[in-house]
C-alpha cells in the first residue's frame, strides 16, 4: 500500500477518484484533488464534502476547483508531487457523439498538460486512466492489450489519443507513465448516467427501465475496489512503467442477465422496455487480464453478484 506520499488525483471528486481518495487517505498520504465540479455529475460536490468531513482541509488534503486545460489550475499546486493519478475526463460515449469537439479538447489537452507538468516537476509516477472503448467492436475475445484499436466514439478516440501521448512521453522523455484500460466500472458513488446506478434507481421507484438494443450485448463489469487495487499496485511497481494494462473482471455477462440479477436483489417485478441501440455502443467487452496478473499481481476479487449487492446497499442508504 502507498504510504506517506503527496498524491495528485485529477477528477478526485468523481466516481473512481473519490473512491481512490477514500482508500489512499487512510495511509497518511497527503492528497491534492483537482476537479471542475461540472453539471455532468450532479451532486458530486456534496458527495465529496461528505467524504472529507472527518479530515482537515489543507492538512490532510487540498482541493483545487479548476479546469485542467488552464495553466492557472496548475499554479495552485504548491506541494511537491510524488504520484499522479490522472482520472479526470469528460465521460460518456453518447455525450461525446453530440459534443465531439468539447470532449476532444477537454480530454486530450488536459492529458498533455498533466504529462508536461509531471515532466517539469519530476513526478515519480503517473497513472493514466484510459478505457476499453479504444478497442471498439473486438475482432476476438478475450481482448488483450495488443488487439487492434478501432474506437467508434469521440470519447474513445480521445482516450486512445491520450495513450499515444503517454507512449510518446515515455519513449522520448522517460516519463514514468502507466496506462490502464478500464472495463465497465461500477460500484458506490457511480455517476448518475451509469447503467447500473440508473437501473437500480428505476427499480427502487418501480419505474420502467430502458435497455438499448436486445440486451444481449456483453459487458465485462468490474467492481470499483478491483480497479482501485490495480491502480495502487501499478503505482508501486517500477517495472510497470511505460506499459498498458487491461483492468477488468474477465467474467462478462449480457445486459439481460445483469438486469435479472438486479431485479432479484431488489425483489420487484420486471418493468423493461427495449429501445433502439445507440450509436457508439460496442457489442462485447471481455478483458484478457493475464498481463496485469503477471506484472502487477492483479487478481479481481469481487464477482458480479457480490458487487451488485454492495452497490445496491450503498444506493438505498445514500440516495433515497
Amino acid at each position: 500500500m502507498i504510504k506517506n506520499k503527496n498524491i495528485l488525483i485529477t477528477g478526485g471528486a468523481g466516481f473512481i477518484g473519490s473512491n481512490l481518495f477514500e482508500e489512499l487517505i487512510k495511509f497518511n498520504n497527503y492528497l491534492i484533488v483537482i476537479d471542475n465540479f461540472n453539471d455532468y455529475y450532479k451532486g458530486k460536490e456534496e458527495q465529496f464534502n461528505d467524504l472529507t468531513k472527518n479530515y482537515k482541509k489543507d492538512e490532510d488534503y487540498k482541493l483545487i476547483q479548476g479546469n485542467l486545460v488552464k495553466d492557472s489550475t496548475y499554479d495552485q499546486i504548491k506541494d511537491r508531487i510524488d504520484i499522479i493519478f490522472h482520472l479526470a475526463a469528460q465521460p460518456g460515449v453518447r455525450y461525446s457523439i453530440e459534443n465531439a469537439a468539447e470532449v476532444s479538447h477537454n480530454n486530450i489537452t488536459s492529458t498533455i498538460k498533466i504529462f508536461e507538468y509531471a515532466m517539469k516537476n519530476e513526478v515519480s509516477k503517473i497513472i493514466y486512466a484510459s478505457s476499453s472503448s479504444v478497442y471498439g467492436n473486438p475482432e476476438y475475445t478475450p481482448v488483450d492489450e495488443n488487439h487492434p484499436k478501432n474506437p467508434i466514439s469521440p470519447y474513445a478516440v480521445s482516450k486512445l489519443t491520450g495513450e499515444i501521448y503517454a507512449d510518446y512521453y515515455y519513449r522520448e522523455y522517460s516519463l514514468p507513465v502507466i496506462t490502464h484500460r478500464f472495463y465497465t466500472v461500477y460500484g458506490p458513488r457511480g455517476r448518475p448516467d451509469m447503467a447500473i446506478r440508473k437501473f437500480f434507481d428505476k427499480m427502487i421507484h418501480n419505474e420502467e427501465i430502458l435497455i438499448y438494443g436486445d440486451g444481449e450485448q456483453i459487458r465485462d463489469f468490474t467492481y470499483i475496489s478491483d480497479i482501485l487495487n490495480g491502480l495502487i499496485l501499478s503505482a508501486e511497481k517500477k517495472k510497470a512503467n511505460g506499459e498498458v494494462f487491461n483492468l477488468g473482471c474477465s467474467s462478462p455477462i449480457s445486459v439481460n442477465k445483469l438486469v435479472d440479477k438486479m431485479y432479484k436483489i431488489v425483489g420487484k417485478s420486471k418493468k423493461i422496455k427495449y429501445v433502439s441501440k445507440k450509436k457508439g455502443d460496442v457489442e462485447i467487452t471481455h478483458s484478457d487480464i493475464s498481463k496485469a496478473k503477471k506484472i502487477l499481481d492483479y487478481f479481481p476479487e469481487i464477482n458480479i453478484d457480490e458487487g451488485l449487492k454492495r452497490t445496491y446497499n450503498w444506493q438505498i442508504n445514500n440516495l433515497r
